[in-house]
């Protein structure tokens, strides 16, 4: 099973592909937690928070402004600050971020508590939607993921994701709104309901409660939205399938 820092090293990789790949590097910022590891020197290491001046404190050195640098920026800062000092002729320093907290993750759409979150360093697409709440009852059987000019959509089944990608900072997550039917008139329970796979007539009745006593069941009447989204009459049967937004309604018997 791999171990906890592999995990970590890959997760970093991940986030660090962009740049072997030519993009700008990752610049700090205040709010994000920053590990500095000093070879030979464990009493030198540190895990803190760049505190919102831009700052980290740090041992012996007292306050170094991080906010603005790349990783390997502030590792040479240190590095040389260590020197200057006199505290090391030849340090080997490493420096990581474990949270972006100064890089965001959105997420929006139909989720309990939509908004922006701070990204650790291994942080999948399901751990930030359960950041976010969970996807709400609304909610439909996919996620968008949206990472600069890039739209992918990851699909939700009984298992839960089949894909569960590690995140980036700036990504954003966008939940789309359940495909709805509307069923109304002599049903006990006239509303709303999700448009599942294969949905019909008769099974949208029965999601509504079925029919009430008055109901006419020779009188049902169905409509969908055309191209430019006004709803226009269609012909139907019980086991007539359902689109997107698709309203029905039984009419009351006069007798």
């Amino acid at each position: 099973m791999m171990n906890v820092s592999l995990r970590r090293g890959l997760a970093l990789l991940s986030l660090l592909l962009p740049i072997l790949a030519g993009a700008a590097p990752y610049r700090m910022g205040a709010g994000d937690i920053v590990r500095v590891s000093v070879y030979g020197n464990p009493d030198l290491s540190l895990e803190a928070e760049i505190a919102a001046d831009g700052r980290l404190n740090v041992p012996l050195l007292g306050q170094v402004p991080m906010a603005g640098l790349s990783f390997d920026e502030g590792e040479r800062l240190l590095a040389e600050r260590w020197r200057a000092a006199g505290v090391l002729s030849q340090p080997h320093v490493n420096l990581l971020v474990t949270e972006y907290r100064s890089q965001l993750v959105s997420v929006w759409g139909e989720v309990n508590r939509p908004g922006q979150y701070p990204l650790k360093v291994d942080t999948r697409l399901s751990g930030m939607l359960a950041n976010a709440g969970g996807i709400a009852p609304t909610g439909g059987q996919s996620i968008e993921l949206v990472r600069g000019n890039q739209r992918t959509r990851y699909e939700l089944s009984a298992e839960g994701l089949r894909d569960d990608p590690l995140l980036q900072p700036g990504d954003q997550l966008v939940v789309p709104r359940q495909p709805q039917v509307y069923v109304y008139g002599e049903v006990l329970r006239p509303g709303s309901y999700p448009l599942g796979a294969g949905l019909t007539v008769m099974q949208s009745i029965a999601l509504a409660g079925g029919f009430t006593p008055r109901a006419d069941h020779g009188d049902i009447s169905l409509q969908h939205q055309d191209a430019n989204g006004e709803l226009v009459n269609q012909a139907v049967t019980l086991t007539t399938g359902l689109k997107a937004d698709a309203v029905i309604f039984v009419g009351e018997s006069w007798f």
